[in-house]
């Protein structure tokens, strides 16, 4: 099962980046790829990918061992989650053509109904604790911090809630600070959801 969902997720990576390669205009492949990689959407699909590559491949290593942990399987789970509603709730259902529909859905939605689906019925939620919360921000947080920071540069903001120049430094660390409760808010209310789901 699980090298079926590592291919599903590896070809809507694929998928999602080859549209970038369709309409990358002037920039350089090695800018698409950079710009590509910038993105909080790819980066948690990657995610996605090398936990099911690691359930797949080396289930019995210590990497494999790491990724059946239930509460890294449900971090990466929130992670993926959120990032398809977060989506949905900001941009909504945009104008599309058909091939960046379905790289839209792929990305946005296929991978995170996937994750879902393995969190929901194979991973053992009894053991989730709420300590492991704060481990959670690391992953946002440091995407958060190195968006800012290359963007000084770059004048490259993949979400304009973390653009410096444009809002200011101020409001981008406000925002920083509601996105901080928000995912922990969120992700105690997946865990609470995940524990009482381990009674039945």
């Amino acid at each position: 099962m699980y090298f079926v969902l590592f291919l599903i997720t590896a070809s809507a990576l694929v998928i999602s980046l080859v549209r970038e390669i369709v309409k990358r205009g002037q920039d350089s492949i090695g800018v698409l790829l950079w710009k590509y990689f910038s993105y909080y959407t790819t980066l948690s699909n990657i995610l996605v990918l090398i936990w099911f590559a690691a359930l797949t491949f080396w289930p019995q290593f210590s990497v494999g061992q790491f990724a059946q942990n239930p509460n890294v399987a449900t971090a990466i789970t929130f992670y993926i989650v959120t990032v398809g509603i977060a989506n949905y709730l900001i941009y909504g259902w945009l104008n599309l053509s058909l091939f960046e529909r379905i790289s839209d859905l792929l990305v946005h939605a296929v991978t995170p109904l996937l994750a879902l689906f393995n969190w929901l019925f194979f991973v053992e939620k009894a053991q989730l604790q709420y300590s492991q919360l704060g481990y959670w921000l690391i992953f946002p947080l440091s995407y958060a911090a190195y968006t800012m920071s290359h963007g000084k540069w770059t004048h490259f903001y993949p979400y304009e809630f973390t653009n410096v120049q444009s809002l200011g430094l101020n409001k981008v660390l406000l925002n920083a600070l509601a996105l901080s409760i928000s995912l922990l808010i969120g992700g105690a209310l997946f865990i609470f959801l995940g524990k009482t789901l381990a009674r039945f």
